[in-house]
């Protein structure tokens, strides 16, 4: 099995045909679609269970599919069962209220023929609410190779791609070799205790490999609904969560032994803050400073804080709240 699909369902009855019509429209066989319903109410589990019945009903297609129903453990939860049931050899994280386009399958198994690496980046069409005015989110040019054949490569990457978005971070927009994470021990983690799980996966999985192919090809449909994670009741819990996330990483790099990445970790603490500060708008600077602060009082990244501490502040007081919502 090539590819395992792990698409987590919760209450997104709405959408969900969509995302699985997507899904069975592709001419690509080698493939089996893992479903997890998170303990829906609005029916989204039925409709899962009668998707698959009818995929599977032809038989003379390669491609299966299952739904697995659990109680409702967040987003992370249901991904981590996805990478437990997957049998592929590459993971695609798919929302349910997303879809992808197609010949998305067919034309990644082309393009990792001639190019291989051990994640594959893609670029990706963002809409509306209903799916409507597609607007093509744009990273790059031409496909390239990267080469991580040191943690200063990773740092390098981290500090000056991935926090400052300027490759996308979500974890829909990469396929993840499922050796990598298994031989790892990775996870998607609480997003209770985290903010940006997607970040911090990514991190952690970066720590573990040497090259990365980021295609030009827009494979992925991002549905941007209305409901954000940076409302002003989030806001009021992301640096912590952050904090927690950076102590997440820091305790993987030691597990990982990643003796460069340790010794030089004030850059992911830098790096993820200071991209995450012009997000805060409903947060005065005096609350920012504070709650960067009370970070300090971690024991696994104080000292990593307190080297960035200035630097961050100048990066507070300098912030432009001119593209707030």
């Amino acid at each position: 099995m090539l590819f395992s699909l792990v698409v987590p369902v919760y209450n997104t009855k709405e959408y969900l045909k969509t995302c699985l019509d997507s899904i069975e429209s592709q001419s690509f066989d080698d493939f089996e679609l893992i479903i997890v319903d998170d303990g829906s109410t609005d029916g989204s589990g039925q409709i899962c269970e009668s998707f698959c019945e009818s995929f599977n009903s032809d038989s003379s297609r390669k491609r299966v599919a299952r739904v697995i129903h659990q109680d409702n453990q967040g987003l992370s939860g249901a991904r981590n069962t996805g990478i437990r049931e997957a049998n592929g050899e590459w993971i695609w994280f798919i929302d349910s209220d997303d879809s992808i386009v197609p010949e998305a399958l067919a034309s990644m198994y082309e393009r990792m023929k001639f190019a291989k690496g051990d994640m594959y980046a893609f670029q990706y069409i963002r809409t509306d609410e209903k799916g409507e005015n597609p607007e093509n989110i744009f990273f790059r040019e031409s496909q390239s190779i990267v080469r991580i054949k040191g943690e200063g490569d990773l740092l390098w990457n981290l500090d000056n791609r991935i926090f400052p978005y300027k490759e996308g971070w979500e974890a829909w927009s990469r396929l993840y070799n499922r050796s990598i994470i298994e031989k790892n021990k990775l996870e998607f983690k609480d997003t209770k205790k985290i903010f940006a799980e997607d970040i911090c996966f990514l991190t952690e999985y970066m720590m573990c490999i040497k090259t990365a192919v980021m295609l030009v090809n827009y494979y992925y449909c991002y549905r941007q609904r209305s409901v954000s994670l940076m409302n002003s009741l989030d806001q009021k819990t992301v640096i912590p969560r952050l904090i927690n996330l950076l102590e997440d990483n820091y305790h993987t790099a030691k597990r990982l032994k990643k003796r460069q990445s340790i010794k030089n970790f004030d850059t992911f603490c830098y790096g993820l803050l200071k991209s995450n500060i012009n997000k805060l708008y409903s947060l005065t600077d005096e609350e920012i400073r504070g709650q960067i602060v009370y970070g300090e009082r971690n024991k696994s990244v104080d000292k990593y804080l307190r080297k960035v501490e200035k630097r961050l502040f100048d990066e507070i007081d300098g912030r432009n709240l001119d593209s707030k919502p």
